[in-house]
This record gives structure tokens, sequence and C-alpha cells, in this order.
């Protein structure tokens, strides 16, 4: 959430001091305030006693991650929380009082009920992602190695297909389900399936199946992944995204505890706090694997930051 140095600790409360709000609409006022202060969303709360959805400011537009429900009959009371991160915050009008055990289970259950139909519908989004997931690789033919993405990046075009100008990039999970799909435009414009399941799924290049031994590189992108196989003539897998590579490893090493595991991390230096390294550092400490990340020239205008920029860095190789 956003203003971490304000916001409450994890199910904390928040109130107003007595004699602050004289009508509704204060109250409603008062709560969305609360609100902004912790989480940075401008909202116009609707105190109907519903669950009402909105965005993470942290996250991409229309995440939708963060909630809220607001009642005024008796004392104005509500709540609000992250989803995404597990956040939650009450809030009561008027009083330093906590929230009463009737408030809080009106609230509970609302908030019970909204999680358990966003579950579902989690579920049923990813099992239709899948259907077309399938549909659409059996549709594609094997990817052509004159792709402009491949040529741009200079991989091979390793267990990939094709359908028109897009690029297929299977994404399985650890019993080797297709559970979706990225699709890379020739543009380079990356997106996945629509409500497909990412976390613990990975991409596959270099090998046709996961070994059951010997060393086994985790890497964040698809072009660094087929970079580094190409190269050491190595299987590698494809995370996707930082935030995926230690669900990635722990689903691998669960099933293959003999493998020797390497988190290939992106390095970016251009960007606060490192989260390539620092996601793979995570990854690799949780697996009891190695840690790779490569070197960068680190001149001014440079954005080098994975194995495959790094590969093709004319100032890497003048050093």
């Amino acid at each position: 959430m956003k203003n971490k140095a304000t916001a409450p600790a994890q199910g904390g409360n928040r109130y107003n001091k007595p004699g602050d709000y004289t009508t509704t609409s204060d109250a409603v006022r008062q709560f969305a305030d609360v609100l902004y202060r912790d989480t940075g969303a401008s909202i116009d709360a609707i105190p109907d006693g519903e669950l009402h959805r909105f965005d993470d400011v942290d996250g991409k537009r229309g995440n939708i991650a963060c909630w809220y429900v607001l009642h005024l009959d008796g004392c104005p009371a509500g709540a609000y929380g992250n989803w995404r991160t597990g956040y939650q915050c009450n809030w009561r009008a008027n009083t330093r009082q906590q929230l009463s055990h009737a408030e809080k289970a009106r609230i509970d259950a609302v908030v019970q009920a909204a999680q358990a139909k966003r579950d579902t519908d989690k579920l049923q989004a990813r099992g239709h992602a899948a259907e077309r997931a399938q549909r659409l690789w059996q549709a594609a033919l094997p990817a052509a190695i004159n792709h402009p993405y491949l040529k741009a990046k200079h991989i091979p075009a390793m267990s990939l297909r094709q359908l028109g100008d897009l690029l297929l990039v299977p994404l399985r999970d650890i019993g080797g389900d297709l559970a979706s799909l990225q699709m890379i435009a020739s543009t380079g414009e990356k997106r996945f399936l629509k409500g497909g399941r990412i976390d613990g799924c990975f991409a596959l290049v270099g090998a046709t199946a996961l070994p059951e031994d010997g060393e086994l590189y985790i890497a964040e992108g698809l072009a660094t992944a087929a970079t580094i196989a190409s190269t050491l003539c190595v299987p590698v897998v494809a995370a996707m995204n930082a935030g995926n590579l230690k669900s990635v490893a722990l689903a691998i090493r669960s099933k293959y505890p003999r493998l020797s595991i390497v988190i290939a991390a992106d390095n970016d230096h251009l960007t606060p706090g490192n989260p390539g390294v620092t996601k793979g550092r995570e990854a690799a400490h949780a697996v009891q694997g190695a840690l790779s990340w490569p070197s960068v020239c680190m001149a001014h205008d440079c954005s080098c930051s994975d194995y495959n920029d790094t590969a093709h860095c004319g100032r890497l190789g003048d050093e």
C-alpha cells in the first residue's frame, strides 16, 4: 500500500476524533480521506455495506486488487485492504473504540463472500485460458527463424510456435500441462492470455522435458533463457518475470530434488533496489541454489540488464 509510514499495521484500526463529522456525507468523506492516506487511491466511497474493488496504484491499470466496505447505519464503520499484499484495516467514525463484534462480523461476512467469489472466478478464468491456450497452440505452426523478435534478440526458435505474426510461448505447470501462453508480436510487444495462470508456470527451452538431475538454469524472460540455453547447451526455464522466480524454483525443487538449480537473474542496475537481483537472491535462497547475474558496462546511456542484452552489447567487448 502507499504511504507505509502512516498506514497502520496489518489488521490495524483507523478512527476519527470525536465530533469531526456531522453528516452522512462527512462520514463518507472522512472514510475516503483515510483510504487515500493509506492506499494512495482517490475514490468516491459508496456506503451501501457491499464490497467494492479498486486498483492498487502500484499495479497495472485495471488490477482491482484493493477493496473496501462502508456502511452508515448506526455508527459509520468500514474496512479496506489489498488482496495482493494481504493488507487489511478497519475504520470506525467518531470513537476511539474498535469495531464491535457485530460490526466486525458483518464486514467479515461481506469480505469472505467476495473473496470466495473472487477465488471461484479466478479458477474459472484459468480454466478458460488453458482451453484457449490449447486451441491456439494446436492451430499454430513451428515458429519461423526469421520472425522479427527472434532476429532482434539473436535467438533460435526453441520450442516456440507461430500464429500469424504472433510468437507463442507455452507456459506449463510442473505437471507439464499447458496453462497459458505468452504472445509476442513482431514489434516485440508481449502479452499473456487473459486470466491465464502464471504463478509457478514456466517455459522450458533447450530440452523437451525437465531433467531429473544435473544443472538447470532459471531465468526471467524467453530471450534470456534462450541465450543461456544456446550458449551453454543446457536446459533453461523462463519464469516470465522476477516475481515468479521463487514460485517456479520451489515447484521444480519439490519434484526434482537432485537438480542443481542456478537462478540467472536480471541485473536491473538502473532500477532502485535492483528487483532482478533481489528477487533472484530470494529464489536461490529458497531452494538452496546458486545465483548468477550479468556484468553490465554501466555506460550512462546503456540499458542492458539481462544475459541477452549483454551478449549483444558492443561496449562490453571494448572494455
